[in-house]
């Protein structure tokens, strides 16, 4: 996976899947995936967001995409063209390890938990709190009839 970033927003989507076609196909490889991200303004239009990644199907396609892109000035812009980052908090790349000092801290990850343990004991927990609203709505109906009604 390949990170474009300092991307003009005058250029188009399409200007910039055709240019890295061109690249790819120079090496015998196909994009896989290609992710143009946009910004939903107030007005509720896209406004690009200056980076894109894209996938291509063999390593030595995407560094001779990296090799031919790379501070390639398009409109006055220096496209930064590099591999991506891991996203996954179970893997550690250089630089997120470099930027925190080790693995993220658990109020960075969002909620998200590795321990199988802790996704049975939630679950066990959610199921004892339905039970109790279950219960809780069939003593309600019971006296529904009594309450007051204003109207």
């Amino acid at each position: 996976k390949i990170w474009i970033g300092n991307i003009d927003s005058k250029l188009s989507e399409y200007q910039l899947l055709k240019l890295i076609e061109s690249a790819v196909s120079s090496s015998g490889g196909q994009i896989d995936s290609f992710d143009f991200l946009y910004t939903m303004s107030g007005k509720g239009s896209r406004v690009p967001r200056g980076y894109a990644f894209v996938t291509v199907s063999t390593r030595q396609a995407a560094t001779l995409v990296i090799n031919k892109l790379n501070k390639m000035v398009i409109n006055g812009r220096e496209l930064q063209v590099r591999y991506a980052n891991a996203t996954s908090s179970n893997k550690q790349t250089s630089s997120s390890s470099s930027l925190t000092g080790g693995p993220l801290p658990s109020v960075l990850s969002a909620g998200r938990s590795d321990s199988n343990i802790d996704k049975q004991d939630k679950i066990r927990q959610l199921e004892a709190k339905l039970k109790s609203l279950e219960e809780g709505n069939s003593s309600m109906k019971n006296t529904s009839s009594s309450r007051f009604k204003p109207y």
